[in-house]
């Protein structure tokens, strides 16, 4: 649109200062986004890499991954009761490496080679552990300096030498560390304890549906539901957006104060151009043009920002920048702009071209 345009060029720092308004708005909003969007794939990308539909956890757990235990029986029952399942260990540790180094944090996952979590699992680096003194890392403990060959001591003093690393691997915003099943057992309860009364697994996860009930002294969530209810998970994504809701309002409101003011400015100029002719619907269309463009050149402007601090980011940041997610963000602000908009609608609709001859 000539008009709008042509506004723009004539009035340059007022519009940049709109622009950079809407710009570093679009930038805060865009890297909130991204690093929402990657605090939950570290609270969950591991459980989302197994492609399973249920699990099945104590009863008596609360939910909770860490605090449940199946017996060999309960293990045995929900196995036989469904067509694919794996049974599945879990327990936080600290790790360092054998010639020390810095703590870090983990979630050790134990698993059965014959079973389907182990046999989807494909490195990025190296290979799946093949003995009970292996284990295969996800690669948020590559990003922290281990390699493949380290060896890992876990507290307690067991050994483990890393003999590749895996994407999607992170669990409650900390790596994944998978062992062989049996390994977690010892490791977890001692081997002093008999085996007979050795906790199997801490839950079964199944792929595909099943209409058999849990065994009794256990329950079958979904997916779904175990992720909504890993700690934090939900409180974490609920905060996040409502933070990022709040920039789309803030958007919002900046936009229609701005444009009502240059509207308020302009209401002579719209006068004169009513007078000569030019109809309503062409100055709201020019107006709305005008708030469409520069909400476009400023999300374009705080994507190459976002596109830029990428690229300096460290990788223990929990960032992940989704281009699907990111471009609805930059969608929102520039609809929230054109909302905002609106609200000088109504005073360009309202301007009486004959004011102006009356003297008023």
């Amino acid at each position: 649109m000539f008009l709008a345009i042509a506004e723009i060029r004539h009035s340059k720092l007022r519009y940049i200062l709109i622009l950079m308004t809407i710009a570093l708005i679009g930038y805060l909003t865009l890297i909130l986004t991204a690093l929402a969007y990657g605090l939950a794939q570290s609270n969950r990308s591991a459980v989302d890499s197994w492609h399973a539909s249920t699990i099945v956890l104590n009863k008596d757990a609360d939910d909770d991954l860490r605090q449940s235990s199946l017996t060999q029986q309960q293990v045995r029952a929900v196995r036989t009761s469904t067509g694919t399942s794996a049974a599945l260990g879990e327990l936080s540790v600290s790790t360092t490496t054998a010639s020390g180094g810095e703590k870090t944090t983990a979630e050790m996952l134990g698993i059965d080679k014959d079973q389907f979590i182990y046999q989807q699992l494909q490195p990025s680096q190296g290979r799946r552990f093949a003995t009970s003194h292996e284990a295969l890392a996800g690669d948020g403990l590559k990003a922290q300096g281990y390699a493949v060959g380290d060896v890992i001591v876990v507290a307690g003093g067991q050994k483990f030498i890393i003999t590749g690393f895996v994407h999607n691997a992170a669990l409650s915003v900390a790596p994944v560390i998978y062992v062989p099943l049996q390994s977690w057992r010892q490791l977890k309860y001692g081997s002093s304890t008999p085996a007979r009364s050795m906790p199997a697994a801490s839950a079964v996860v199944e792929r595909g549906t099943t209409a058999h009930s849990a065994p009794q002294g256990t329950e079958r969530l979904n997916i779904a539901t175990f992720i909504n209810k890993l700690p934090g998970y939900s409180a974490q994504n609920i905060t996040f957006t409502m933070m990022i809701g709040f920039l789309f309002v803030i958007t919002l409101v900046i936009i229609a104060i701005f444009q009502y003011i240059l509207t308020m400015q302009k209401i002579p100029n719209y006068m004169v151009l009513k007078i000569q002719g030019i109809p309503t619907w062409f100055l709201v269309r020019s107006m709305l043009f005008q708030a469409l463009l520069i909400a476009v050149i400023g999300v374009a402007i705080a994507a190459a920002l976002t596109a830029l601090s990428a690229a300096f980011i460290p990788a223990s940041v929990p960032m992940s920048f989704d281009m699907e997610l990111l471009g609805a963000a930059g969608l929102a602000i520039v609809i929230m702009s054109i909302l905002g908009s609106l609200a000088s609608v109504r005073t360009i609709t309202t301007i009486r071209p004959t004011s102006v001859v009356a003297g008023e």
